[in-house]
């Protein structure tokens, strides 16, 4: 393609390879390059089906620079070139990234006036950010939207409806209590979390006091001190706790009367517990099984078949991600538990991909045929892709395991529990083609650019990678402080953190829309975002 005189093409010519260069730039996640092609592209002179695939290709790009204004722009002007079932989709992925920028930044970057539909966009987002917080001037707010853009096409009806009460800290928090265990099962863990809020709250340079506070539970009744280190927390004035950790202080807290101080806690219930002024963020790792089946889904994968391990965090991860898969229309053809002591899982891996209905189809044939036969086993064929539940060690062992069996070119999707976060070219080449979600902070390249990160980075220890999802939450932790009046009252506002995309449900559940990726070459490549993909 670069060796193409594009002068010597016709115009049509020069469009059609300016969008080859960048489809063939964004399918090795280049972002930059493939911008620059499209920007060549004069839209007014395309005719309409080629616009509308130059736009999608714009909006792939942006997410992957995560340039919001230009993504919001671009979803606006591909509105007009879709189906009305399409529209309305491309609309809620519009208002998702609306709602990702700032309120000055929805007033600054307004692209027009009113009544012009893209006005009216930023508009209404503005509107919604900024009154978000006081119900009745927001009311005032979208009818003054609606004398200004009669015409427009979003209904600030369904807006408001997402906006519910939330909760309402003070714009200056004096004092946060934080509570973290410093000794038992969990010290290690807290730790971690720990030093993740510190970077976080040094590096912003807030004003805020941080009061750490021990929370731990009686070896001989089993009770936890929680509800004794709460009311600390009244008597400090504390604006808001962060923690606990474990599941059973967790609870305590739940079934308390009423929660006067807002609660973050660092782990999540499994029977779903809607308390006021108690939030729970936790890394479950069902969240990631659960991203795994819509990210199948928005592929347009149909069926399926789940290689977990034995045992309970195997059922729990495979039970999560069954769950969604089967809710959400999917096909479940088979599941194999696999044994973690072992290395050799033949036995595992063949009735897994049918190849033993194979081999049994040639016995027979050669048995009637009664003559020698040339056999070449063959996987059944309507599996679309596996879903394999697996840590680092045994992800290692069993990719190319499946290669092995000629499981061929079939996608092999697995969570961030298959990674060990250690980059490693030599050992990683075992993962080639294996697709993976993760936290933004496991990347490199986009952990960079936060300051965070980098200061942990720069007084890191032998563990820093082992530890790095737990510093991640630490710090999405303490940066939801500034986030929660926002995110607690409507489902539809998100902050992207280290550790995803982050949202709150109605419940107080924080959900996390995390990144994709695959292996090349040993190497990681991140993949497009996934738009569609539901936050968790």
């Amino acid at each position: 393609l670069r060796k193409i005189d594009r002068q010597q093409l016709s115009s049509v010519q020069q469009v059609d390879a300016a969008t080859l260069e960048a489809e063939l730039h964004l399918a090795q996640s280049q972002a930059e390059p493939a911008l620059t092609a499209l920007t060549s592209i004069e839209l007014d002179d395309v005719a309409d089906e080629q616009k509308r695939n130059i736009l999608e290709l714009k909006i792939t790009a942006y997410q992957l620079t995560e340039n919001w204004l230009e993504l919001a722009l671009t979803h606006i002007q591909l509105t007009p070139l879709l189906s009305d079932i399409e529209q309305e989709q491309n609309q809620q992925a519009l208002w998702q990234v609306l709602m990702s920028l700032t309120p000055q930044a929805l007033d600054l970057f307004n692209p027009g006036m009113p009544p012009a539909i893209d006005s009216g966009w930023f508009s209404l987002a503005y509107s919604v950010k900024a009154y978000q917080s006081n119900p009745d001037a927001l009311i005032v707010a979208l009818e003054d939207w609606q004398r200004n853009y009669p015409t427009h096409p979003a209904d600030p009806a369904l807006y408001k409806q997402k906006i519910k009460i939330g909760t309402q800290l003070p714009e200056q928090l004096n004092d946060v209590v934080i509570l973290l265990p410093e000794t038992g099962s969990y010290a290690s863990v807290a730790k971690a979390i720990k030093q993740g809020i510190l970077a976080s709250h040094y590096t912003d340079g807030s004003r805020t006091q941080l009061h750490f506070l021990d929370v731990s539970t009686n070896n001989d009744t089993g009770v936890s001190n929680v509800w004794q280190r709460y009311q600390q927390a009244i008597e400090l004035n504390a604006n808001l706790v962060i923690g606990p950790l474990d599941k059973t202080s967790i609870q305590i807290l739940a079934e308390a009367e009423t929660l006067p101080i807002p609660v973050l806690a660092f782990n999540r219930l499994e029977n779903e517990v809607q308390k006021e002024n108690l939030f729970q963020f936790g890394l479950a790792p069902e969240d990631d099984a659960i991203s795994a089946a819509d990210f199948a889904i928005n592929q347009g994968y149909q069926r399926t078949v789940v290689l977990a391990p034995s045992g309970d965090w195997g059922n729990r991860v495979s039970s999560a991600f069954n769950d969604q898969w089967l809710n959400n229309g999917g096909i479940l053809l088979n599941q194999i538990n696999y044994n973690e002591s072992e290395s050799d899982f033949s036995s595992t891996i063949t009735p897994l991909l049918g190849l033993e209905d194979s081999k049994q189809r040639y016995r027979s044939l050669k048995q009637i045929l009664a003559t020698p036969l040339e056999f070449e086993p063959r996987r059944r064929q309507d599996i679309d892709f596996v879903f394999l539940v697996a840590r680092p060690l045994k992800a290692r062992q069993l990719m190319p395991q499946l290669k092995f069996h000629r499981s061929g070119n079939l996608p092999v999707i697995a969570t961030s529990h298959a990674y060990s976060g250690h980059e490693n070219n030599q050992q990683d080449i075992d993962l080639n083609g294996l697709i993976f979600n993760d936290i933004p902070w496991i990347f490199s390249n986009t952990a960079s650019a936060d300051s965070a990160y980098m200061a942990l980075h720069e007084n890191q220890t032998d563990n820093f990678n082992s530890f790095i999802r737990l510093y991640a939450l630490g710090s999405d932790a303490y940066r939801l402080i500034s986030e929660l009046n926002s995110l607690s009252r409507s489902s539809s506002v998100t902050f992207q953190g280290a550790t995803g995309l982050l949202s709150i449900d109605e419940a107080g559940y924080v959900h996390r829309k995390i990144l994709w990726a695959t292996f090349n070459k040993g190497k990681i490549s991140l993949l497009p975002p996934v738009t569609d993909d539901t936050l968790h």
